[in-house]
């Protein structure tokens, strides 16, 4: 940083500085040296050099007498130059002199300057330190400020960054929290549903249905929940409950293949027990719908009673009088299901309203043997023993059907399940090759149901 004051400023006229002046007395002792070194320099003789022997006696003569003419003339110069010398000395001694008082004067005048230019440097040095004592003291305010601010802005950082960690801890917590209740509820409502599907097995559908609602209040949108419930309550008949939870399961995943199969069960029977043709008609239209949509996701798709959905297509173009479809229909619902009495059973009905005797008689044995293996196991399956007592009818063993008929009334089964095997017998009323007995069957189921329907 260049601090300048008018004092300061350099001296520029030649001679004021000591310097100057001490160079003007060097130049005064200088000029008279050099004038004597001149004058002997123009003085000295270049005669010429003459061998020894190479001249005669006048030669030589003549040459003295030259030689001593200019002996004579060198020796006045000599003198001159001398006379000279004594003048120059003189000069000298006088220039000498007034040089040396010259150059005391300068001397002092040098010292002079000298101390003037001591004291305006320490001046500088002085200013200079002040201005950077000052510079100093400012950095340091502005260090010690910039210090004080970053600090600051630390603690604020520090304090921000708690107050967020606190926030994003609490979050985690709270996530975490919330997902262990969720995975706990999701076992639960898992566990739930597998109670649900066992009781289903048993045809505790009462049971399936508390099980259920359970795990509905745990997880209102769970598709297979939902989709239990709607098979329950079509089940029930309850069909505007059941058309309900379908719905919500449907809401989730509309490809779900088991909502859409339901939905089609539940939209059959609602259009089973219409009386106007025309909503009949449609609520079994769209059951084909669901039904194939739903079979065409999955051929092999079973319902909670473990039938295929492929009965359920059967027993629609059955009602529709669509034997020819209905025959497929069930044809691949023995396949899906080859150990179930229920597709083999009403394969065999169409064969024999059809006119298919042997063929019919030969699944009518089918139906009779996996009947008999499943309830040993299970001999409260009041479906299983219709499918029974239907076969043994048709094969001719009306004693043992009767009382297997009789026993699925003491069972006390729902309404809907009398029904189906009192369609199904007045169905094998339609054959060509009539069945002994058969009307004393359905009356049976018949009063059943009459009774129950006073109730």
């Amino acid at each position: 940083m260049n601090h300048s004051t008018d004092g300061d400023k350099p001296q520029t006229s030649f001679g004021k500085s000591p310097a100057d002046k001490l160079l003007l007395m060097l130049a005064f002792l200088a000029f008279p040296i050099a004038l004597a070194a001149m004058i002997i320099a123009t003085r000295a003789d270049d005669g010429n050099v003459y061998e020894r022997g190479s001249l005669d006696s006048t030669e030589a003569a003549d040459l003295a007498a030259r030689a001593l003419h200019e002996a004579e003339k060198n020796n006045d110069s000599v003198g001159t130059i001398l006379s000279f010398l004594e003048g120059g000395s003189v000069l000298l001694g006088l220039i000498i002199a007034a040089s040396a008082s010259f150059l005391v004067v300068n001397l002092r005048d040098i010292r002079g300057d000298l101390e003037k230019q001591a004291k305006a440097s320490e001046h500088k040095v002085e200013l200079t330190r002040q201005r950077a004592e000052a510079e100093v003291e400012r950095l340091g305010r502005e260090l010690e400020a910039a210090v004080r601010k970053t600090n600051q802005q630390i603690e604020e950082l520090t304090e921000t960054t708690r107050h967020r960690i606190g926030e994003l801890t609490t979050l985690i917590t709270d996530q975490l929290e919330a997902t262990r209740h969720k995975a706990e509820n999701s076992f639960r409502v898992l566990s739930l549903q597998l109670l649900a599907e066992q009781q289903v097995r048993a045809r505790n559908y009462e049971s399936a249905i508390q099980s259920l609602q359970e795990a509905f209040e745990l997880d209102s949108d769970n598709q297979t929940t939902n989709y239990l419930l709607g098979y329950l309550y079509t089940a029930r008949r309850k069909f505007e409950l059941a058309l309900q939870h379908l719905t919500r399961a449907l809401q989730v995943n509309p490809n779900f293949a088991p909502a859409l199969a339901a939905m089609g069960l539940a939209q059959r029977r609602i259009g089973d027990q219409e009386t106007d043709p025309n909503i009949r008609n449609r609520y079994w239209a769209e059951a084909e719908v669901n039904l194939l949509r739903a079979l065409e996701i999955d051929k092999k798709m079973i319902d909670a009673d473990g039938e295929s959905y492929f009965g359920t297509l059967g027993g629609l173009y059955r009602r529709q009088n669509r034997n020819d479809d209905a025959l497929r229909a069930y044809e691949h619902a023995v396949e899906a299901t080859p150990t179930s009495s229920y597709p083999v059973g009403n394969l065999a009905l169409l064969y024999k309203i059809t006119g298919k005797e042997q063929e019919a008689i030969e699944m009518f044995k089918r139906a009779k043997e996996i009947a008999e293996a499943i309830l040993d196991d299970q001999p409260s399956d009041y479906w299983k023993r219709l499918d029974l007592a239907q076969t043994l009818l048709v094969l001719g063993h009306h004693e043992a059907a009767l009382r297997n008929y009789q026993d699925v009334i003491d069972r006390q089964p729902p309404v809907t399940a009398l029904k189906s095997g009192v369609s199904a017998l007045e169905t094998l009323a339609t054959s060509p090759n009539p069945i002994p007995h058969i009307q004393d069957a359905i009356k049976l189921l018949q009063a059943e149901i009459t009774r129950r329907d006073a109730e």
